[in-house]
């Protein structure tokens, strides 16, 4: 509907009684003058009337269309932004949803990969969670578990004992060790002095403090105490092993039966040791022969290296030889030991430095002139190549895979190299006390001089003569003290070379360079 036909629907009448009377007068046939004009004047007045109330009318319809016109706007403009919400709404979801999967399985496949607790629940082969770990149900310390053993045992006094931790079946490892390092006649101390006669000023000589104090251990008599040069001081090279699974089996179940024959009044004794198989009548038959075999009852494997170091603890302890030497040395059957200087170490001497060994040492180890280099300790003393700070490996691959349930931890003590470490005898029955109220980890050395070291408030030291690996250069097998990973050929090369005394090795250059000095990570 248009405007001018909103404004036709209005009939506007005079609101004066003269109107009335006007509009009579029109409509009668009489006529006059006085009557026209008055006619005329009315008709001239409800003009301006119909004109003012049309405009006034025409006013509020704009009014009122310019209201409707507004009120339809503002609920467009509303339907429009609720509309537009709506349609955010449905694109925003499905983008967050897309966003936050992918996100969420990231992060899973993150905690599965780097978290230790959650990537180390694999079991290990021979210690799965329900195994018992407290290493007295293996070394069953109220028990005698030798099987085979020294006549002498530790009947005498002497300096030094180093065991070695063998494989059962590495025959062919024991036989080079007694050829070379371990032939402790020939490659014992009076060798030093020949090794290293070209660098005689470059170290200092043992200290006649601790000659005396070791006078009877060392077995020195009268003014030897002064110098000890051409002295042939006492050392004991053992080998210590276990049994194969199945000797191991036969052998408990032997002694359960002998037991239960005891119970019932049986005077049966069933054999202690088990003689069934090869390996077992060689290893009798070597033991005879060498008188250097310590063999104990477990399953000898690589994830029972700590029963094995336990034992060694355990056999020290038991036969008294704790009192009987002054120092302890634990080596695996691929170390070599230069047996001259270890023994040179020990007596407060310092072992000069070749251009080959210097890699091995710090910025205050390599001043082999300062009595700060010299061993001063003679009690609660443990030394070797220290792991500071060590993480803990979550990769199931790896040899040193720790489960969690085994070791809840994300880092290790600090802890010494199994390949070799060396202790006052002292120190050994505290090891073993701890181990036996410490839970079982299978790394033996982290375990016995980490774990228990830490519980027996014993501390290690590092020292860069010992050593976890094993060189290319034969140059530093003559100024290390032990070196590690060597296979046969390998010891027989070392050794040859290092006795072979028209080889010398050369020292550092004067002016060498610093950076060539290690630095170990986070050992304070």
């Amino acid at each position: 509907m248009g405007r001018l036909d909103q404004e036709e629907r209005y009939t506007l009448l005079p609101l004066s009684s003269s109107s009335s009377n006007t509009t009579n007068n029109l409509s009668s046939s009489s006529g006059g003058e006085e009557n026209n004009a008055t006619d005329h004047e009315d008709s001239v007045e409800f003009k301006q009337r119909t004109k003012y109330f049309r405009k006034k009318l025409a006013g509020a319809i704009m009014r009122t269309t310019a209201s409707v016109s507004a009120n339809q706007v503002l609920t467009n403009n509303r339907r429009k932004f609720h509309a537009g919400r709506g349609l955010g709404k449905r694109f925003i979801r499905p983008l967050f949803c897309a966003f936050m999967i992918p996100m969420s399985l990231f992060l899973l496949l993150y905690s599965s990969i780097f978290s230790g607790s959650s990537s180390r629940q694999y079991p290990l082969p021979d210690w799965d969670f329900d195994v018992s770990r407290n290493i007295s149900d293996y070394v069953l310390p109220l028990n005698d578990t030798t099987i085979l053993e020294p006549k002498q045992k530790c009947a005498d006094k002497f300096f030094l004992l180093i065991i070695v931790c063998s494989g059962l079946n590495n025959f062919e490892a024991r036989q080079t060790i007694r050829e070379t390092w371990g032939n402790n006649t020939e490659f014992n101390y009076p060798m030093f002095a020949k090794l290293h006669s070209h660098l005689s000023d470059k170290y200092l000589q043992p200290k006649k403090q601790r000659l005396k104090l070791y006078r009877e251990f060392l077995k020195l008599n009268g003014n030897q105490t002064a110098t000890v040069d051409s002295v042939t001081i006492p050392v004991r090279i053992l080998f210590l092993l276990g049994q194969s699974k199945q000797d191991f089996s036969q052998h408990t179940s032997a002694e359960a039966g002998t037991a239960a024959n005891m119970a019932g009044g049986s005077s049966s004794t069933t054999g202690a040791i088990f003689n069934g198989n090869e390996t077992q009548t060689r290893l009798r038959q070597e033991a005879e022969q060498y008188d250097d075999i310590i063999q104990e009852q477990f399953v000898d494997s690589y994830n029972n290296l700590t029963i094995k170091s336990v034992m060694a603890l355990k056999w020290i302890k038991e036969r008294k030889c704790f009192k009987q030497a002054a120092f302890f040395m634990k080596v695996d059957d691929d170390t070599f030991v230069n047996v001259p200087n270890l023994l040179h170490f020990l007596l407060g001497g310092t072992v000069p430095l070749y251009n080959e060994t210097l890699d091995y040492y710090d910025s205050n180890s390599y001043q082999t002139l300062s009595d700060l280099n010299r061993l001063n300790a003679t009690v609660n003393y443990m030394v070797g190549y220290m792991f500071c700070r060590a993480p803990v490996l979550s990769n199931v691959k790896s040899k040193w895979y720790m489960p969690y349930y085994m070791y809840p931890q994300d880092m290790y003590p600090h802890y010494l190299s199994g390949s070799g470490y060396l202790m006052s005898m002292d120190v050994v029955p505290k090891l073993y006390k701890a181990a036996l109220n410490t839970s079982l980890i299978y790394l033996e050395d982290v375990y016995v001089t980490g774990m228990c070291a830490e519980k027996a408030h014993l501390k290690r030291h590092h020292h860069p003569l010992f050593n976890y690996a094993k060189s290319k250069h034969m140059c530093t097998y003559k100024g290390m003290i032990s070196m590690h990973k060597l296979r046969v050929e390998d010891m027989y090369a070392s050794y040859n070379f290092v006795t072979n005394l028209t080889y010398q090795c050369p020292p550092p250059g004067k002016y060498f360079k610093r950076i060539r000095l290690r630095r170990l990570n986070g050992c304070g």
